[in-house]
């Protein structure tokens, strides 16, 4: 479960330097024709619920972390924010055609996370999980070492990969997919979104040389002043499942 305070430090450079999502995902979940009234499970910042508002969904992002649900209230856009768990909403029950997590579900409890989604969805809802994950190549791998030579978190915490593997065989009905996705970043990008990751805040020790080092790997590979981050964007989707079984 998500440790509500991990990311206060890392707010404000969250909400300006994290990736939103691929256009092909929101389409993709729009095209699922589940409904418009849409839960985003630790919305964080607000990213994808901005988006997610703009493709036409009526939002509600829940966020227990009081300075991230700040900002994702800051940045407006349409959606509506609670305080809450994905455990623990307090949201009605059957009131969501479409529940949804971005970049969070790995930090969730995995049966109580899936319970809430089941009791919030109208039995023709849907739910979905997605991940911005790295691609090690390029500068990505230069910004990847760096990382995992300075943070005493990076290889401890919990990541996208298990959650997935865990996630399958919970589940009927399930589709996955995936698209190529990227960030381009000057400098000041790169550092920022560096430390918009609770790993660098909480296990980097050394600020100074982190960032030396950060800016060393960003001058090797810039091209006109920049450098392009690579992901693969991966997405489980699936039926509330038949019977009320998670």
């Amino acid at each position: 479960m998500i440790p509500v305070e991990r990311f206060t430090a890392t707010s404000s450079d969250y909400a300006r330097w994290r990736p939103g999502y691929p256009d092909g995902y929101i389409r993709w979940i729009a095209g699922l024709e589940a409904g418009r009234r849409c839960v985003d499970l630790g919305c964080g910042t607000g990213i994808l619920s901005r988006q997610l508002a703009e493709a036409g969904f009526a939002v509600i992002g829940v966020e227990p972390n009081a300075a991230m649900r700040a900002a994702a209230v800051e940045a407006g856009g349409g959606p509506t924010y609670v305080d809450g768990r994905a455990e623990a909403t307090g949201l009605p029950e059957g009131s969501a055609d479409v529940v949804l997590a971005a970049q969070a579900f790995h930090w969730f409890e995995l049966d109580g996370a899936l319970a809430e989604i089941q009791r919030l969805l109208v039995g023709t809802g849907i739910a979905s999980a997605v991940w911005n994950i790295r691609e090690l190549q390029g500068f990505s791998a230069a910004y990847d070492a760096v990382v995992s030579r300075f943070s005493t978190d990076y290889r401890t915490v919990p990541r996208p990969e298990p959650t997935i593997a865990a996630l399958r065989p919970r589940l009927t009905g399930e589709v996955e997919r995936a698209w190529d996705h990227h960030q381009d970043l000057d400098l000041e990008g790169v550092l920022g979104r560096a430390w918009s990751s609770s790993y660098v805040a909480h296990g980097v020790k050394d600020r100074a040389a982190f960032d030396a080092a950060m800016t060393d790997a960003f001058h090797r590979h810039a091209v006109a002043g920049r450098v392009t981050l690579l992901y693969r964007t991966v997405a489980l989707a699936w039926p509330r499942q038949v019977g009320g079984a998670t």
